[in-house]
């Protein structure tokens, strides 16, 4: 029967933590849920990034455009260019954007939005009455950022029937930075993902992942993309064989060459585009192949994982084989050196000290699952020993160690770490409204246990 408790350690010098530890469920029971997408959830993340983003980095921002296209409003871009054939209509209008700020035909004047294309011009004015543009400003001179919102945002508090537990899991697209290409949307979720043999969310950029084979047995690993069979419209591709995959950090741009570019996000093909010169999203990899595949939307299957129960990839391990871990044994990307930005671009690096909300998955030592989080202080405000003070990694892991825990994999953080318990929060978030209450970010991938 599943079980939650709620810890309380007290630091020597007054602060407090509160920890919630969810376990008495089995690998068997955990599932991979996305939330329903909604005006509301796109609201909510525009209000965050209007009330704590931009302010907290608007050095890095200059006028910044959140949008996104509902079904009843059409976009009118093409969706081939020179960034090739995309099948999402967010994308085709972000980049029709982007090559107007390009020619000067959207500019920031002196923190002022101006837009000389009438067709443009008319296309923003009917996506902000209705809702669906959100406009704020940094304080980058001259510059205009471009967000389309794809529809893998929602409120896990809204996932219909209401489950036993509900926590979110992954990092997902959540900055300017971490959308470096022409393929990449607001909210897409990335890290692997694998239940029962099926995986739905490749690896990417090296990090750890929590693993469960067939007899239930976890531990700790990293996979490459690489080294993964790719079906695609019925057609296996083997990196080395009958193709060659690009993914970041090692590769911003594919080189040109002939052949078809095909752009990866998820499970789906995302773009096609003949000759090379393609930018790898952040979020996904690209395939280049001489084979022939048609131009469309389709599907993608990853093979060989028939061997695993269950896998979630976000990283880095902060407890590994009953050990404590004191640094990052995944990469984080380091905005200020790194050449090649893959997400999250703005991640804490200072493992000991940096404090934040924090959640893992873990393992104790008979192999069993359960789910952590250390609550965090309010965004609007920190009120010293009478909140949670947040955790550092070190102190998240020597924590899930103190418990018994032999393995824990650091999910995301910070203003998306939540566990609902019967549709009911037990701690708080740190996002909140105006007048401190909870205020709940939309996330675009959950782990569930009905």
């Amino acid at each position: 029967m599943i079980e939650s408790r709620i810890d309380t350690v007290r630091h020597e010098n007054g602060e407090m933590q509160r920890y919630q530890v969810v376990s008495g469920f089995a690998w068997n029971d955990l599932d991979f849920v996305q939330a329903p997408f909604s005006k509301e959830a796109f609201s909510e993340i525009c209000r965050i990034y209007g009330k704590f983003n931009v302010p907290k980095h608007s050095s890095l921002y200059g006028i910044f455009l959140l949008f996104h296209v509902p079904e009843g409003i059409e976009c009118p871009y093409p969706y081939e260019g020179p960034f090739g054939l995309v099948f999402d209509r967010q994308l085709a209008a972000a980049e029709a954007l982007r090559n107007l700020v390009r020619e000067g035909k959207i500019r920031n004047e002196n923190r002022t939005l101006v837009v000389d294309d009438p067709d443009a011009k008319a296309f923003l004015d009917r996506l902000e009455r209705s809702g669906w543009l959100h406009v704020y400003c940094g304080d980058r001179s001259g510059e205009v950022n471009i967000m389309p919102i794809g529809e893998d945002l929602g409120f896990l508090s809204s996932v219909s029937p209401t489950s036993q537990m509900i926590c979110n899991s992954h990092f997902f697209v959540m900055d300017v930075f971490d959308a470096d290409s022409p393929y990449d949307l607001y909210g897409s979720p990335f890290g692997m993902t694998v239940r029962n043999g099926i995986m739905s969310i490749p690896p990417l950029s090296g990090r750890e992942a929590l693993v469960v084979d067939l007899d239930g047995k976890p531990s700790i690993a990293r996979f490459d993309i690489r080294d993964i069979p790719v079906m695609i419209q019925g057609k296996t591709f083997r990196h080395g064989v009958n193709c060659t995959v690009y993914r970041r950090p090692e590769t911003r741009m594919t080189p040109p060459e002939p052949g078809l570019d095909v752009v990866v996000t998820g499970d789906e093909v995302a773009a096609s585009h003949e000759g090379g010169s393609v930018m790898v999203p952040t979020s996904g990899f690209v395939i280049h192949t001489d084979e022939t595949l048609r131009k469309e939307p389709s599907p993608v299957q990853y093979l060989g994982f028939d061997d695993c129960l269950f896998a979630v990839q976000v990283g880095s391990s902060v407890v590994k084989d009953g050990k404590v871990m004191d640094h990052f044994e995944s990469e984080f990307y380091d905005y200020k050196k790194d050449p090649v930005p893959y997400p999250p671009t703005l991640y804490p690096l200072d493992y000991e000290r940096k404090r934040a909300p924090r959640l893992a998955i873990c393992s104790d030592a008979d192999g069993d699952p359960a789910i952590v989080w250390a609550e965090g202080p309010s965004k609007l405000g920190y009120r010293f020993g009478e909140e949670s003070c947040g955790a550092s990694l070190l102190e998240f892991g020597q924590y899930c160690h103190s418990i018994g825990m032999t393995n824990a994999l650091n999910l995301d953080g910070g203003g998306s770490a939540e566990i609902f318990m019967g549709g009911k929060l037990l701690l708080h978030v740190s996002g909140r409204n105006d007048d401190n209450t909870d205020a709940e970010r939309p996330v675009p991938m959950g782990l569930m246990v009905r």
